[in-house]
């Protein structure tokens, strides 16, 4: 359990007083962003105090059992990119190892050579992706690179799925900035992670910030149902997503390019279904696809958890929001016919969560709307060295993930600090 700060620093119900802070600095948000943010500014001896809507920390890392009861991931599931992944050598430190997932471990369906077909295609996107970058506007989707060839374009559905939508609605920089590597399950998954990175830290749970005056010159004040506090600067890692909702009242009001880039940071059209199966499916691939499904706009990318009789199906595009607007009854059938499609085996529970519909999230990440180039970079410009931005949402080879999350705090952190 992060440490509660009830005593340490007591919202209060009046106005803070000119030139004195309750705290140095406030953090909204304890997901990935705000632990990190937190631990680092903590590590520097600063007053820092974490102020979180949930009753929990992680934000959209979320591993439970309370449906299929074995742990599986709401939200956040693997850590990409190896040991690139700044999580990673944190993941061994907490001795929570982490355990390669075998992407190219996959069941193809199609004729003999299919696997082969399909991963030589989706080798290859790289480059054609890099390629293409170069001569494109911010308008160009990736959908640009659709040629007609089954397994190249099959090849471009799946990238697209992972990223989060169908072709046409990815920007095609949006897509080069993002690096692929290596990914790896980690023991309790990234929400255990992340609770456990955030042991002792000083955050308050059930805190929903609603507003922020940054009327005073040397000082903002943060408040909502918990009355208020003062801090010279703040760091907010609510998603782009809610923050275009309106949910954060800043007075004076926000530049124009900040409220424009939450406005340009749609959320992804992705959802994922939890199977819990009735036992391990002896001698499967890690992963399935129908690349026939991927060309006709209804494909999903199955999982089978190699620790556990769990898995994923993974559904993105105009493919998931018909489901979602199906219902979670519809959704469901739907991930039991990918999964019996691919192994013969019907789940004995399922579950979801409709981060969409989450008011702390808005979506499962940001993707980037055609046109709009510098969203993500607009979204973390700082507003008079005292309000900062992070998360997922940042600009870099990381982004839409944990780690890309993870990252952005850390940086936020040593610009707070820099400001102070």
């Amino acid at each position: 359990m992060a440490a509660s700060i009830a005593g340490l620093v007591a919202p209060r119900s009046g106005a803070a007083q000119a030139g004195r802070f309750d705290t140095d600095f406030i953090i909204i948000g304890a997901g990935a962003a705000g632990i990190a943010a937190a631990r680092v500014l903590l590590g520097l001896g600063r007053r820092v105090v974490v102020l979180e809507a949930r009753d929990r920390v992680g934000g959209r890392a979320w591993t439970s059992t309370e449906a299929l009861g074995l742990p599986w991931d709401r939200g956040a599931q693997w850590l990409h990119n190896g040991r690139d992944n700044p999580l990673w050598s944190l993941a061994r430190r907490a001795g929570r190892d982490p355990i390669w997932s075998d992407f190219e471990n996959m069941q193809v369906t199609g004729p003999d050579g299919a696997a082969q077909a399909l991963f030589a295609a989706f080798d290859a996107l790289d480059d054609r992706i890099d390629r293409a970058a170069t001569q494109a506007t911010a308008q160009t989707r990736l959908d640009a690179l659709i040629t007609g060839a089954p397994w190249a374009d099959a090849a471009l559905h799946l990238s697209a799925l992972s990223i989060g939508g169908d072709p046409a609605q990815i920007a095609l920089h949006d897509a080069a900035m993002m690096e692929s590597g290596a990914d790896a399950l980690v023991p309790g998954g990234p929400g255990g992670l992340l609770g456990a990175l955030a042991q002792g830290l000083p955050i308050q749970l059930g805190h929903v910030v609603r507003a922020i005056d940054m009327r005073a010159g040397d000082q903002l004040v943060v408040s909502g149902d918990f009355g208020q506090l003062s801090a010279r600067a703040v760091l907010v890692t609510i998603p782009p997503m809610v923050l275009a909702q309106g949910a954060l009242a800043v007075t004076p009001p926000l530049p124009a390019r900040h409220r424009e880039a939450f406005a340009a940071l749609r959320p992804a059209d992705f959802i994922k279904v939890g199977l819990r199966l009735p036992a391990m499916v002896q001698g499967g691939a890690e992963f399935a696809v129908d690349p026939s499904a991927l060309l006709a706009g209804i494909g999903a990318l199955l999982h089978l958890d190699p620790r556990a009789p769990l898995a994923s199906v993974l559904f993105a595009g105009r493919h998931a929001r018909d489901l979602a607007a199906a219902g979670p009854a519809g959704l469901a059938e739907a991930a039991q016919a990918v999964l019996y499609h691919h192994t013969g085996q019907r789940a004995i529970a399922t579950d979801s969560h409709d981060w969409r519909a989450d008011p702390f999230s808005g979506g499962t990440w940001a993707l980037l709307q055609p046109g709009a180039a510098s969203a993500r970079q607009d979204y973390v410009a700082p507003v008079e060295d005292r309000l900062f931005f992070a998360g997922e949402a940042a600009p870099g080879p990381f982004a839409t993930t944990l780690g890309g999350a993870w990252l952005s705090g850390l940086a936020a952190a040593e610009a707070m600090d820099a400001a102070l």
